[in-house]
């Protein structure tokens, strides 16, 4: 059962993309994930994100920016606001798009909940877009999810020395296709 606050998409009909990464982001991350998820709203993809402070609000933000409709995939009740402060952020995306969760309403979010809640993320895509992350950790546990459901994995590349690239420069190395602009990945499924 996924409970949804908001609009009821068919996915299987849109160009849904997942835009992940770090929590604790550099500036240059946090610029991608709202750039990049901008650009990809603005071009007609239906970006589905978490709402986790760092990389997921920049891109919930991006694609609200672009006038597109956004997906936020929870780790607790659509009707509990987490982290807090991102609450109107929350009423934001319900009137834009819809906030999916497969807890029941006030279900708290825990820890436990983000592998399950990333699996969902990945699994309502075509592809995941990595944007910052270490070689472990919340956004590759959705790449790895991801790469099992046959969805196509995307990254951007950073310093070879920011500890916040590392993952995504990894994933370039083991064949994600490197994203520069929205365009790199519109142009995937828009020929």
């Amino acid at each position: 059962v996924l409970y949804i606050r908001g609009k009821v998409f068919h996915f299987d009909e849109e160009v849904a993309i997942g835009v992940v990464g770090a929590r604790e982001p550099s500036e240059y991350g946090r610029m991608c994930a709202a750039r990049l998820a901008m650009e990809l709203s603005r071009g007609g993809a239906l970006v589905v994100s978490g709402m986790a402070e760092g990389l997921d609000t920049c891109a919930v933000k991006g694609a609200l920016k672009g006038g597109g409709a956004v997906v936020s995939v929870l780790a607790g009740g659509v009707d509990v606001p987490f982290p807090a402060q991102n609450r109107y952020l929350y009423q934001d995306v319900a009137a834009a798009g819809a906030l999916i969760s497969e807890y029941p309403p006030g279900t708290p979010h825990h820890g436990r909940h983000f592998p399950r809640r990333n699996r969902i993320l990945s699994g309502l895509t075509l592809g995941v877009l990595a944007v910052e992350c270490r070689p472990f950790g919340g956004t590759m546990s959705t790449v790895n999810h991801a790469l099992e459901q046959g969805r196509d994995v995307f990254a951007v590349p950073g310093a070879i020395d920011a500890p916040m690239s590392e993952g995504t420069n990894r994933l370039i190395q083991q064949g994600a296709k490197l994203v520069t602009c929205g365009r790199d990945i519109l142009e995937e499924y828009y020929s």
